[in-house]
């Protein structure tokens, strides 16, 4: 999808419950998370209260270009966060390049430092452990410099420089996400085609939404069978993370408004049962509840029901 780069350095997440058993009484029983917008930790006690569902961990997005001082602020907040309740965990979207960067300066070394940088200040924070989404939505032309639809082998040979970098700094446990979007682009014709390799990769990850480009009148059964057999959809998607063994993820989904050239389903409790069936066997997911075009819960009535209903405690 669209979004994201404009606001990379404020853009904060909760995911609840990750990687924990399910609370009692709730309907399905996968890890269960929610963004909210930029660091709004009551607004994500509210919603926790409301859900009944805890503990909570954190989704945050940063750029490793920020300046040192925004970038300790950052970790040194997330890191006090996830030290004040026990079963906290934290994920970080981290582009692949920094602003204004591009493929030839950084396999060239030139942003190594910066990688090293961020690594340290997540593990000075007691975010060591942390699930790292390096370059997420690559398959996405618009999401940033680090997209990989132009030159697929530069991407995949900076995947592997900044998770071989990460990695070996000392204290390191970092696990790394390779996180797509629903739909082909480009040169990106399917999963393997961004893939740096199994080595590299420990969760393989789908954002997912529920909208049909260009297909308004599709029924809410339409849009979801769109999002299943579309090429890099929800059936590649399965196949390919058993083909590599990997834990699956969904680190943004959710419903989307009617109206615009994305033909959202807007209040649809069936794209929240199909993705609350989806998602059971998910090591992590987080529903996107902040309105960057496509809408909050709130706007969305019967979908929220359902949402409590299928994910509430």
């Amino acid at each position: 999808m669209r979004r994201k780069l404009a606001t990379i350095p404020a853009m904060a997440a909760v995911i609840l419950g990750f990687m924990a058993a399910p609370s009692a009484g709730a309907v399905t029983s996968p890890p269960l998370g929610v963004y909210v917008g930029p660091g709004k930790t009551a607004v994500v006690n509210d919603f926790q209260t409301w859900l009944g569902r805890s503990p909570v961990a954190a989704t945050d997005y940063v750029d490793p270009s920020e300046n040192t001082q925004w970038n300790q602020y950052a970790m040194t907040y997330w890191g006090d966060w996830k030290r004040a309740e026990a079963g906290r965990r934290f994920v970080l979207g981290l582009p692949l390049l920094p602003k204004g960067g591009n493929f030839a300066d950084g396999l060239s070394g030139r942003y190594d430092r910066q990688f090293q940088d961020l690594a340290d200040m997540m593990i000075e924070n007691g975010l060591g452990d942390s699930v790292v989404r390096l370059g997420y939505e690559g398959n996405n032309r618009i999401i940033g410099p680090w997209q990989g639809t132009d030159d697929p082998a530069a991407y995949r040979a900076m995947f592997r420089r900044v998770v071989t970098l990460m990695r070996a700094r000392a204290g390191a446990a970092f696990q790394f996400d390779y996180n797509m979007a629903v739909g082909a682009a480009g040169k990106v014709t399917s999963f393997e085609t961004l893939y740096p390799g199994d080595a590299y990769v420990d969760i393989v990850g789908l954002n997912i939404y529920d909208v049909w480009w260009q297909h308004p009148g599709a029924t809410p059964a339409e849009r979801w069978n769109h999002t299943l057999t579309t090429r890099m959809g929800v059936n590649d998607f399965k196949a390919f993370a058993a083909a590599h063994d990997k834990p699956v993820s969904y680190p943004e989904w959710g419903l989307y408004r009617k109206g615009d050239s994305y033909a959202g389903g807007g209040d649809s409790p069936y794209f929240i049962d199909r993705m609350a069936e989806l998602v059971r066997d998910a090591r992590y997911q987080a529903y996107f509840n902040l309105d960057w075009g496509g809408g909050t819960l709130d706007e969305f009535p019967e979908g929220k029901a359902r949402y409590k209903l299928r994910f509430g405690g």
